[in-house]
């Protein structure tokens, strides 16, 4: 008898331990990605890679790429899929939590494409999205990039960098309320079922952790911790350096791992900055020499710019005019030349960006003949 009851015993554990590996379970929080050693950092500029694989895909998934400090608040960014009877195109997510003073973030720039609200539920701050559609198997970097305007605000500006199209785009620039607030912690990302009820499992792929300091030194984790809690999630290494993370589904995973990685000196999808196209004209009502230029897509993007105005071929000795500031989005500026006395000659006139990088373009020069029109 007393056998009999260890057997059924024994059967009873055994379909009760099935059923349960077989139960949709998530983590109770996270999963969380994790760089190290990079948290005592002051930096301009952060940046990582984030990919969606087409067999990882499932509604109500938020991707954050990267999760920062910057002052005394912080913020996230990422991608994100929508819930089943949404027909919206997956969108990015750029937000920033209020900060300390209570003052009210703004939003500087937005793209066309871009909504700007405020949230709560989680903290309360400043939301922007933009249904930009990107795609699985596509890898898109995502750029936060801050700067000085005055001396009581910063701005804090986001880029996504589309790998298959090889183009930069600036979605929203939003003005915190603090002086000088610098980008820090260390970088982190997380993969987040918002609302699926269902519990599919979700996968995302994250690698390419780069930070950039103000002396406009590159720096790069050594190591990835990926953890969670109790619950359904596994995380592997991707490449050299990068970690693919599956959240949600009937694998139990242990609460922490780590990976190695290895990074080149600087991130691969940097290349020189440059104009594309400068011209200038003389509007004789207004006394003012206008200037404008463009950038391509495909060039990395703007973040200031330098226009002087020199009555000499050589563009040497103190120009007649100078404007110089930091605004991705200015094109086009007009320099007051009434009271500068102007002859019916030649002027030259200059350019020089500074990109988002910290990277200076060449110079380069147009000719406005003799103050035509």
């Amino acid at each position: 008898m007393y056998k009999t009851r260890l057997i059924w015993t024994a059967i009873l554990l055994f379909v009760f331990s099935v059923q349960a590996i077989g139960q949709q379970s998530c983590p109770k929080w996270g999963p969380y990605v994790k760089t190290t050693k990079m948290g005592k950092v002051n930096a301009e500029l952060m940046m990582a890679d984030v990919m969606i694989p087409s067999d990882g895909i499932a509604p109500y998934t938020y991707a954050c790429t990267v999760q920062f400090g910057i002052g005394k608040s912080g913020g996230y960014c990422g991608i994100q899929k929508a819930g089943t009877g949404d027909k919206r195109f997956p969108n990015n997510i750029f937000s920033l939590w209020d900060f300390p003073n209570k003052k009210q973030i703004i939003a500087a720039y937005k793209d066309p494409l871009t909504f700007v609200g405020g949230f709560g539920g989680e903290g309360t701050g400043l939301h922007s999205h933009a249904d930009f559609g990107w795609k699985a198997d596509q890898w898109y970097t995502n750029i936060i990039r801050r700067w000085t305007s005055n001396d009581s605000t910063t701005q804090v500006g986001y880029w996504i960098y589309d790998h298959q199209a090889k183009t930069f785009r600036h979605y929203v620039t939003l003005t915190v309320p603090e002086k000088d607030a610098m980008l820090h912690s260390d970088m982190g990302s997380f993969l987040e079922n918002f609302a699926d009820e269902q519990k599919r499992p979700r996968t995302a792929v994250y690698k390419s952790y780069w930070m950039q300091d103000g002396q406009q030194q590159w720096l790069k984790p050594d190591t990835l911790v990926a953890e969670a809690g109790e619950g359904s999630w596994k995380a592997v290494a991707y490449g050299k350096d990068g970690v693919r993370v599956t959240s949600c589904g009937t694998e139990i995973g242990p609460k922490k791992y780590k990976f190695p990685v290895q990074q080149g000196a600087q991130p691969e999808i940097l290349s020189p900055a440059s104009v594309y196209d400068l011209a200038s004209y003389y509007d004789h009502s207004q006394k003012k020499i206008f200037v404008n230029w463009s950038v391509l897509p495909t060039a990395t993007p703007q973040l200031g710019y330098s226009v002087q105005i020199f009555d000499n071929v050589n563009c040497i000795g103190k120009p007649l005019a100078e404007l110089m500031a930091n605004d991705p989005e200015m094109t086009s500026v007009g320099l007051a030349v009434k009271d500068i006395v102007l002859k019916k000659q030649d002027y030259y006139i200059t350019l020089q960006l500074t990109d988002i990088f910290g990277q200076l373009a060449p110079v380069k020069k147009t000719v406005l003949r003799e103050l035509r029109p």
